[in-house]
């Protein structure tokens, strides 16, 4: 009887391929749960098989196990990198499917990383998964370096109770929500099974935890929306034409006209204090970033335009190009630039080709960017703004030192991106960028504009609702009203806080774990 019982609760003791099988089927629960597949309540669960694939493990196995989860879990998320690689890099399929598959083995490693560091500590240091669970995620969440972060939080961007917390935690608290509840179902289901007392402690601690986290969200979406209709405004046009990256190569004259003429029906239609357009519409050659630009080049539109340009100018004694946004008057005077910082990776740079130049050979699609080193924010007339450009606005990190204000600490009272996503075809990424961006309106309770050139172009409030958007592939524009906010929330002061601290207690639990380890001892709560 007792061996039957220990079959029940024991992975390890039953059929040897079912952890790898429950490792797979978390990995699938987790990018259907993720962003436009839209089946958001599957992030709430999709981590307790792969818990209760790791239970009975070693931690190198469980490592193991995670790692298989992260891999298929990050496959079907980013199934258009494949799409990214033929057009941004110019490789063949043979080469992008690898491509994919070592993007996904490194992204997957949080899962790794989790997996094992949890079961260390849970065996070893007798510490409860309930927890220890959370906080190993999100320390690995933080800090193991992704090419494209897919914060688990941004699944529940439906959810905006539940989102708010992001203003004082970051994205980073919703993910710890998200993982703590997987991580309570399973040790409410492992209690219940071992007939241990209490076993629904652990679901009551998190119902009062979700209460709070809803009373919040309450709260603060009703501060917010009075914070806002109080607010003064901006009137913003938004331009995308539909053309592809590669379409501007093909006709140079007939992509800047489409702007132009799109520029001028939203003009009519309505006063607009700037118009956007979207990443590297044209080419931009200065001799210093002062100055104006002909009149008639961006259309002789006589309104603010921001716009993306790849622009060349010589400083330090070396030509230089950059991928960057200008932001114009209405008399087509320069007020300000903004360099991109982040670069992707074979796309706008290779790494290690400037000591290795052969690379660009191998792979003659990628340009060679310098990044930028301006934090200032734009000013537009009294209005301070601040700009990002392609997937920069999916690092939370990068928008907050952006958000500091630069050296007079003028803090914008908006975030403005420009990007091109046309390099991933007709797929979720799209969607993906668009909500991963959108916290960065809850972070930082501001509006963010963003314009791309095949979609999804969007208008985001301070709350984190997606307000007005574009259909995807398709010839549109937008025009709305985004309020100009002030002062700044607990993450644009603090930052990931809740990523530091976790960080703190991993280290302290594995410490712990190894020292148990070395004496001999594994207590039989995280067995």
């Amino acid at each position: 009887m007792q061996k039957a019982n220990s079959l029940k609760k024991d992975p390890a003791a039953m059929h040897p391929l079912l952890p790898w099988i429950a490792a797979v089927a978390g990995g699938v629960l987790a990018f259907l749960g993720y962003v436009d597949f839209d089946w958001f309540y599957l992030g709430w669960i999709c981590l307790v098989p792969i818990l209760w694939a790791i239970s009975g493990q070693t931690p190198g196995r469980a490592f193991l196990i995670g790692w298989v989860a992260g891999i298929v879990g990050n496959v079907g998320g980013f199934y258009w990198v494949v799409q990214m690689f033929e057009q941004f890099a110019g490789l063949s399929w043979p080469l992008a499917v690898p491509g994919l598959l070592l993007l996904s083995a490194a992204n997957g490693l949080v899962f790794a990383i989790w997996a094992g560091a949890t079961r260390l500590i849970c065996r070893n240091a007798g510490w409860s998964v309930g927890w220890v669970s959370p906080v190993i995620w999100t320390a690995a969440e933080k800090f193991w370096p992704q090419l494209f972060p897919n914060y688990l939080g941004a699944s529940q961007h439906h959810l905006l109770l539940v989102t708010q917390i992001a203003d004082l935690t970051g994205i980073l608290g919703v993910t710890f929500l998200l993982v703590y509840a997987n991580s309570t179902i399973y040790e409410v289901i492992k209690r219940i099974r071992s007939r241990q007392r209490h076993p629904w402690r652990p679901a009551a601690v998190f119902a009062v935890v979700i209460a709070a986290v809803l009373v919040y969200g309450t709260l603060r979406i009703n501060s917010v929306d009075r914070s806002v209709s109080s607010a003064a405004s901006l009137a913003v046009g938004v331009v995308q034409t539909n053309r592809g990256a590669g379409d501007k190569h093909v006709d140079r004259d007939l992509f800047l006209r489409e702007h132009q003429e799109m520029s001028r029906e939203l003009l009519q239609a309505q006063p607009l204090d700037i118009i956007v357009w979207p990443e590297s519409i044209l080419g931009v050659e200065l001799a210093s970033r002062e100055g104006e630009l002909p009149a008639g080049l961006l259309g002789d539109l006589r309104t603010p335009l921001l716009f993306g340009a790849i622009l060349r100018t010589r400083e330090r004694g070396e030509s230089r190009i950059y991928n960057s946004a200008v932001l114009v008057d209405g008399t087509g005077r320069i007020a300000g630039t903004y360099d991109k910082t982040v670069l992707v990776p074979f796309g706008e740079y290779i790494p290690f080709g400037d000591t290795f130049p052969q690379l660009y050979s191998w792979s003659p699609y990628s340009s060679r960017f310098w990044s930028g080193e301006n934090r200032e924010p734009l000013q537009l007339g009294g209005h301070v703004l601040s700009v990002n450009v392609c997937y920069e606005d999916i690092f939370p990190g990068h928008v907050r030192m952006l958000m500091q204000g630069g050296r007079d600490g003028r803090i914008p009272a908006a975030i403005f991106n420009l990007t091109n996503d046309s390099w991933y075809g007709d797929t979720i990424q799209p969607m993906e960028h668009l909500v991963v961006a959108s916290f960065r309106s809850i972070e930082h309770r501001r509006a963010l504009i963003r314009a791309t050139n095949t979609g999804i172009s969007a208008i985001v409030d301070p709350v984190g609702r997606i307000s007005l958007r574009t259909a995807q592939w398709a010839k549109a524009s937008l025009a709305g009203r985004i309020p100009l906010m002030q002062g700044r929330t607990v993450y644009a002061v603090l930052g990931d806080w809740i990523g530091w601290v976790c960080l703190v207690i991993a280290l302290l639990g594995i410490g712990r774990a190894r020292r148990s380890a070395g004496n001999g001892s594994a207590p039989f709560m995280g067995r």
